[in-house]
């Protein structure tokens, strides 16, 4: 699998989705090499919340890798969660894999969650107001 390869799939698999949103253009999509790159882009959801997406990924394996990751949701300017992999709170269980919750932004332990996962814990949000 070449990294163009998984860029067009991530696209068109949240394109494909309208349901759960639209991904903001322009979208970056740069390639390294042909096996590395970087993803960014923004998905905005009916009540104006907004989840960001930042993906290095090596497809060198011949399957995507998330090497690094950041997904980070919010409403206006408060903060509602975000998943990442930096490696700045070792004394989490899940070290470097953690996630930070509400405006306070509080560390806690948490797997790597896959993108899918992600959309489901935000309509979960949106459907219980």
């Amino acid at each position: 699998m070449y990294i163009h390869d998984y860029f067009d799939s991530l696209q068109r698999g949240i394109w494909k989705n309208r349901k759960i949103g639209f991904l903001e253009r322009p979208v970056l999509c740069k390639a390294f090499d042909d096996h590395h790159g970087l993803f960014k882009g923004s998905v905005f959801f009916w009540d104006s919340s907004r989840l960001t997406i930042e993906e290095v990924i090596s497809t060198a394996q011949g399957f995507p890798e998330v090497l690094r990751y950041s997904y980070t949701y919010t409403k206006g300017d408060q903060h509602i969660f975000r998943y990442d992999n930096a490696p700045h709170h070792p004394d989490l269980s899940t070290f470097p894999e953690h996630k930070h919750h509400g405006p306070s932004e509080t560390a806690m332990p948490a797997e790597k969650p896959s993108l899918a996962k992600v959309f489901v814990e935000i309509e979960t949000l949106l459907t219980a107001k």
